[in-house]
């Protein structure tokens, strides 16, 4: 197993500062940040989101079945600045509490975070009152390479204004940096405010801090406006202004459509009274965890790391053994769980394992003896494939505004590249539609690879390109256009059985976000799939019915109340699962 993170074709980072304000003649710490980044740079963002949402979607998956408990632990490098005689800074209780605080948000997002190799304290006082214009002065000697190094100071104060600053952060792209004020860092809320800024979590009243969100209140542009979260309500910028020591929202600001505002105070990425930050959102959550697997996931502590390669992860077969070698550091003892169930499978170093079909996450916890550490190689093994019966395939490409980052291979089950296509030719292939017919025989397995060399897929930030994949019978085995840096579709050759219902039948719902009703959307009304279920975040069953006639795919939501859903549809033993928004 080889686990690569392309470059970004430009960097594009988001530096976040939360300001000291003083109010009425005392100080009072609210967050206020400035963002360092162009239009340019934010549409270059943005396009990474197709590949952002995919990862979501993963998680809105394991929120719902996930048996697992297991989270992956990431690396923090503390730097402590104290004068130059070795007093002050933040003492060493301090700083534990603050991580504990910490992981206890981010749980939820199936990680948490630990001391690589000790505290590193820095006695000067140079920096003991620290300036943002010393940053490279401070960090060049000191950054630990592939760890999220904090540096928490006295204070911190903004070289170009004068003002004093409660903490930073990078966005993906940017430094590896925190930079902390310390009686911000053990506030309760800044902390995890400013490493959601790592993990590419905007304010949740969007990029700026100068103008009014453009997000509206009844969300219908929620995931392109505002901070691309749709269950954090749009937010006209919370301050201790309009929020009551109660954490109360009183402003009376408006939206484009004269519609008044009803922010979070309680969120975390907001600019709420700092007591009030209590919450991240289900979908902020998702966020994080997709970050970490697409930007974050190569943090490791030089000393003591979790890592394994494995010979084989896929194969469209219905059995595949794997050899697993440990490549970790520092380790001791381990323990697998090789398919995600939450039990301990193997103890040795380097087990090997047989696999059944099905798609399985691999967890390996290490120990040094007094410490130990965990990743979770979420969905890593995938076993079977789609069953298909033809000898033609018919594969289908229409290309975006960049035609040169899309290219395609079709293989067999050795490998071997039977089709290929691209890169395109940049201002002659731009939206143009490709069609190709592939022969295939009997008994055989296939893949077909789509794949995006900037990561934003085809669709839908630079035009409505798309492909799709199907049987000369007119049997569509795969389609898409919004996969990230590409995708794969694994298939055999070979005769349809009666649980290929959710193959042949695409299903969706709509409206999506809901307010009163959500719809079943099918291909094929004349077979109805034979009930539903819908479950909350917590995974906890909210509504169950059957599906008897057409009638039935019309669900009254009104009930409901406003958050994150999962309707679960099924058929026979078969299932699907798809997320919706009730506003």
């Amino acid at each position: 197993m080889i686990i690569r993170f392309l470059p970004l074709k430009n960097i594009f980072f988001v530096l976040s500062i939360a300001l000291l304000v003083s109010s009425n003649g005392y100080s009072q710490v609210e967050p206020v940040c400035g963002f360092v980044a162009t239009p340019e740079a934010q549409e270059r963002f943005e396009r990474l989101l197709p590949q952002i949402k995919k990862y979501e979607q993963e998680y809105y998956n394991k929120s719902l079945s996930r048996s697992s408990t297991a989270i992956s632990s990431i690396p923090i490098k503390a730097h402590i600045l104290r004068t130059s005689s070795g007093t002050g800074g933040l003492t060493v209780t301090q700083l534990n509490d603050a991580i504990a605080n910490m992981n206890a948000y981010y749980a939820n997002a199936y990680i948490e975070f630990f001391l690589c190799d000790g505290i590193n304290y820095i006695d000067d006082s140079t920096y003991y009152d620290f300036e943002t214009n010393e940053q490279s002065a401070l960090t060049s000697g000191n950054n630990v390479n592939n760890v999220i190094n904090i540096y928490f100071a006295n204070t911190v104060t903004s070289s170009d204004s004068g003002g004093g600053l409660c903490g930073y952060a990078y966005f993906p792209g940017g430094p590896e940096v925190i930079l902390m004020d310390n009686g911000c860092a053990i506030n309760g809320s800044t902390l995890p405010h400013e490493m959601g800024h790592f993990f590419a979590l905007y304010h949740t009243h969007g990029p700026s801090n100068s103008a009014l969100t453009t997000e509206l209140v009844n969300g219908t542009n929620c995931d392109t406006n505002g901070d691309l979260i749709c269950d954090t309500p749009a937010d006209p910028q919370l301050s201790y202004s309009n929020v009551t020591g109660a954490c109360n929202y009183i402003g009376t600001d408006t939206d484009a459509n004269g519609d008044t505002f009803v922010p979070d105070p309680q969120n975390i990425m907001s600019y709420s009274r700092k007591e009030c930050r209590t919450l991240f959102s289900p979908q902020q959550y998702a966020r994080i965890y997709a970050t970490f697997q697409t930007s974050r996931n190569n943090l490791s502590c030089p000393s003591f790391n979790v890592a394994f390669d494995a010979n084989y992860t896929r194969d469209c077969s219905n059995s595949l053994t794997v050899n697993f070698t440990d490549s970790s550091v520092g380790a001791t003892s381990w323990q697998w769980d090789i398919d995600g169930d939450d039990i301990i499978d193997y103890t040795t170093q380097n087990p090997t394992h047989v696999y059944n079909e099905g798609v399985f996450d691999v967890t390996l916890t290490i120990s040094n003896g007094t410490s130990s550490l965990t990743k979770v190689y979420s969905e890593l093994i995938e076993v079977g494939s789609n069953p298909i019966n033809t000898t033609q395939l018919l594969f289908t490409l229409t290309t975006d505004n960049w035609p040169a980052e899309t290219t395609w291979e079709f293989k067999d089950s050795n490998d071997i590249v039977l089709y290929s296509g691209g890169p395109y030719i940049e201002g002659t292939h731009d939206f143009t539609t490709f069609n190709e017919t592939f022969n295939i025989v009997a008994d055989e397995c296939y893949t077909l690879t789509v794949s995006d060399s900037y990561g934003d897929g085809i669709c839908c930030a630079s035009g409505t390109g798309s492909y799709e994949l199907k049987t000369l019978e007119n049997v569509v085995i795969a389609t898409g256009g919004d996969y990230g840096f590409g995708e794969e579709t694994y298939m055999s050759n070979q005769s349809l059985g009666v649980d290929d219902y959710f193959i042949n039948n695409k299903i969706s719902v709509y409206p999506n976000p809901t307010n009163t009703v959500l719809n079943i959307k099918l291909n094929q009304n004349s077979n109805l799939p034979d009930g539903y279920k819908i479950y909350n975040m917590l995974g906890q069953l909210i509504d169950a019915k059957e599906i008897n006639n057409i009638g039935h795919l019309k669900i009254e939501t009104s009930t409901l109340n406003n958050g994150m859903y999962f309707i679960k549809i099924f058929k026979d033993d078969q299932f699907t699962s798809i997320p919706f928004i009730k506003n």
